[in-house]
């Protein structure tokens, strides 16, 4: 419940920037460099987390600063073993985005290079000894935003990130929390991912 009253309360605020933003003279509309905002929904939704990257664009390119913290909703979608209860307590990202479009707008087909530095806390169920895994990730995702009203559009996306640093240490090893090793296989080499963003670009 919390859930969707934290995602209607983003689209509201979304869309009330949009009303705003809509009654200003047209000609704010050539200005050089824009804003734009964008939530992750299927993390707020699952998870009750956040997900959201900020950032300035200039004709077909994006640069933005993103944030994300959340609980992992499933082995499948984590990787998380059994016996164990694993968090994202932040992950700090960098993103660069080039659009294909003709018209050097912010529409359509993209490309981002991505730059993660993550924190995770991982939990031993049973004993509940715990421990924070650290990594690095850079990778590369592709996407499509469609604006549906002004600003306001959406974005499915698909990325695939690489790790500099793994949580689980050079060599990958299993980790000793407790009196069980904590051993994710998807947070090893690679790391994929799908889902879209709810965003608004000013």
């Amino acid at each position: 419940m919390m859930n969707t009253k934290l995602l209607i309360i983003m689209a509201l605020a979304i869309a009330s920037v949009t009303q705003v933003y809509s009654q200003k003279d047209s000609t704010s509309n050539n200005r050089n460099c824009k804003l734009f905002v964008e939530f992750d929904v299927p993390i707020t939704v699952l998870t009750g987390g956040i997900s959201a990257n900020a950032g300035i664009r200039h004709k077909n390119y994006r640069l933005s600063l993103g944030y994300e913290h959340f609980k992992a909703p499933s082995k499948q979608f984590s990787g998380t073993p059994d016996g164990f209860n694993m968090r994202v307590n932040y992950i700090y990202a960098l993103n660069f985005d080039y659009f294909y479009a003709k018209s050097k707008s912010d529409k359509g087909f993209y490309s981002r290079l991505m730059y993660h530095n993550k924190s995770q806390f991982v939990e031993n169920k049973a004993s509940r000894d715990s421990k924070i895994l650290y990594s690095q990730l850079v990778g590369l995702e592709a996407g499509y935003v469609w604006k549906f009203f002004h600003g306001l559009y959406v974005a499915p996306r698909a990325g695939a990130l690489y790790y500099l640093k793994s949580p689980q240490g050079k060599d990958n090893n299993p980790v000793l929390i407790g009196d069980a090793f904590y051993d994710n296989k998807r947070h090893k080499v690679w790391d994929t991912y799908y889902s879209f963003m709810l965003g608004y670009s000013f």
